[in-house]
């Protein structure tokens, strides 16, 4: 791949600061005169959903001759804890290239386009779900046209334009001049995209601690962190709030718990930190463990102590629980799982002993079951395979059974995408239109589906077309080629199929089936091709016996009736006359006067 990819790259612009991978691909692509961003990726071997997870960055990188640090660090590479970009761990909830391509207007219009090389580029943090807003600019990142609403992707290759060829940077300068976007600010100068500003709290945490912390602080100043009120309110708005409290930590999040004290209500005898704190106490729950979450919980044990709440002790601390081990119960509900399933899974494992009793205590490494949770979490079911590949449950089940997969499970969304890659590498290099979807042209050519999958990755059936992050509805192959395959696929072949095979009329195998000299029916609704092979051997068509010894027909007719030899069909029966073969080469006159009608009679098959 490399040789290849060194003589796609011939033309290579510079790359800036902050962008990644797949801007910088775009670039290229326009710089080479490709119009779609997969036209190129097919040409040059990368696949797309490898590409939107930071990988093949080493290739690119020799490709274009970038170092591959540079390029790595900005371009977001998923990992097992989030996403890594620019230095900083997000959550993959706060970072997708699938959920669309974003722009920011004033960003693009402040680099003149020339007619030699495209100088406007794409910005990694633009990627960055939570952000809504440029931080240079204060205007408003765009994920649509505002001319025609075609959403924006990363198929077309201008940067500057969206799909429908309408330039961006042309906008209404208007979308500028929000003011509420200091969160949006503070991720950006985490980010590298503006002059990075100073929290403490925030900075001890992780960035995607940092952003979950925003929304949950945020939306209990302004909505009592009730986020589904709080969903009317644009994301910047709601960050902006929770940056604000962070300014002024901890008394402006002290005064945001005394309001929501004042409002539950309570009184003595009714404390309690759920009651007290409403959805707050709910989104403490549900947040990570880190630095920032624990900042968080100790200020509210704080605030609760002091006007005698009631705390939870799983959640604040006054009583944690032991960290280190679990019991089977415990583990189950970690594990959301019956009681009896979890115990059978760890009793494989060989932390429960053989023949203990069910209601023996047993403590569980919490370690193990973190694990387990983990390995639990990337397994998928045959729904969620049926559900990635767009084909139903039972054609996934079928799919697992024929061994497609290189492992027989539990299966991972990385088999799912290795299976894509293998049958991608069939895909045609000069991009040829054509065929149907692969699901679709299966029903219509009646062939089960593995068989097709198949036959794609043996080479028997060409893609005409790829289209990623479709599932094997994003392959697209031709009906004939499948129905090709389908013929050999089948239990029993039609008798138009079967004449072919035999160099017969069709009328004459019918006639041939009627006097039970060729098997019909059966395994299927035709004749089995091991019948018709039979057929081959056994007997042999007075034309075709005719042909192969250099004489008329009329004359092999005659020189038959002279040996004695008797047709097994022949008219009004049978449209045409045929021999068994034995019975010819027991026939001593034709072995010594006729050896060329001896010896094309004794082959075992039909030319």
């Amino acid at each position: 791949m490399s040789n290849k990819l060194k003589s796609t790259f011939e033309i290579r612009p510079a790359r800036n600061s902050g962008e990644g991978a797949i801007g910088y691909l775009m670039r290229l692509g326009r710089a080479h005169g490709v119009s779609q961003l997969p036209e190129m990726l097919l040409q040059i071997g990368v696949p797309w959903f490898k590409l939107a997870q930071g990988k093949y960055t080493e290739a690119i990188s020799e490709a274009a001759c970038l170092e591959l640090p540079a390029l790595s660090f900005d371009s977001g590479i998923v990992v097992p804890n989030g996403v890594r970009l620019r230095g900083e761990q997000l959550h993959r909830s706060h970072w997708s290239v699938h959920a669309g391509r974003r722009v920011c207007p004033e960003c693009l219009a402040e680099v003149p386009e020339t007619d030699r090389l495209p100088r406007r580029w794409h910005r990694a943090w633009w990627d960055v779900q939570p952000l809504t807003v440029c931080a240079v600019h204060h205007a408003r990142l765009l994920g649509h046209c505002p001319e025609c609403g075609e959403r924006l992707n990363f198929r077309s290759c201008m940067i500057d334009s969206c799909p429908k060829g309408h330039l961006l940077v042309h906008t209404n300068r208007s979308v500028a001049g929000i003011t509420e976007h200091a969160g949006d600010t503070y991720i950006s100068g985490r980010l590298g995209a503006v002059p990075r500003t100073a929290c403490a709290p925030l900075d001890a945490a992780t960035l995607g601690e940092a952003i979950q912390a925003l929304r949950l602080v945020g939306a209990a100043a302004l909505k009592g962190h009730d986020l589904r009120a709080a969903r009317d309110l644009e994301k910047h708005v709601l960050l902006d709030a929770g940056y604000q409290v962070f300014l002024e930590w901890p008394v402006a999040f002290d005064s945001i718990l005394d309001g929501l004290l004042a409002r539950s209500q309570i009184g003595p005898g009714r404390w309690g930190s759920a009651a007290a704190y409403g959805p707050l106490h709910a989104g403490l729950c549900e947040f990570r463990q880190g630095s920032l979450s624990a900042i968080l919980k100790e200020r509210v044990r704080r605030h609760a102590i002091a006007n005698s709440v009631a705390l939870s002790r799983t959640v604040f601390g006054v009583a944690e629980a032991p960290k280190d081990v679990s019991t089977i119960r415990g583990a189950a509900r970690r594990l959301r799982l019956g009681f009896e399933r979890t115990r059978r899974e760890f009793v494989k494992r060989g932390f429960v002993p053989a023949h203990t009793r069910r209601g023996t205590p047993i403590l569980i490494p919490q370690v193990t079951v973190e694990t387990l949770l983990s390995e639990r979490l990337e397994m998928m079911t045959v729904g969620q395979i049926a559900q990635e590949l767009r084909i139903g449950r039972t054609q996934a089940r079928r799919l697992i059974a024929t061994g497609v997969f290189t492992h027989g499970g539990p299966f991972r969304k990385a088999d799912i995408d290795d299976l894509l890659q293998r049958l991608s590498r069939h895909s045609p290099v000069c991009g040829a239109r054509g065929g149907m979807p692969l699901p679709s042209a299966c029903r219509i050519a009646r062939l089960p589906i593995e068989a097709a999958v198949l036959a794609v990755l043996e080479g028997r059936a060409s893609l005409t077309e790829l289209r990623f992050d479709h599932g094997l509805e994003g392959l697209f192959v031709r009906i004939s080629q499948l129905r090709a395959i389908g013929k050999h696929h089948r239990d029993a072949v039609t008798i138009e199929d079967a004449a072919q095979a035999l160099n017969l009329k069709w009328e004459t195998v019918r006639a041939l089936i009627q006097l039970r000299l060729l098997p019909f029916g059966g395994t299927g609704t035709g004749i089995a091709p091991a019948a018709i092979e039979a057929f081959q051997g056994d007997f042999v068509a007075g034309a075709h016996l005719a042909k192969l010894a250099g004489m008329h027909p009329r004359t092999l007719l005659k020189i038959m009736s002279e040996a004695g030899i008797t047709p097994v069909a022949a008219p009004p029966k049978c449209r045409q006359i045929v021999y068994r073969r034995e019975a010819i080469r027991r026939a001593r006159p034709l072995r010594s006067n006729y050896p060329a009608v001896h010896a094309a009679a004794i082959r075992t098959r039909t030319a």
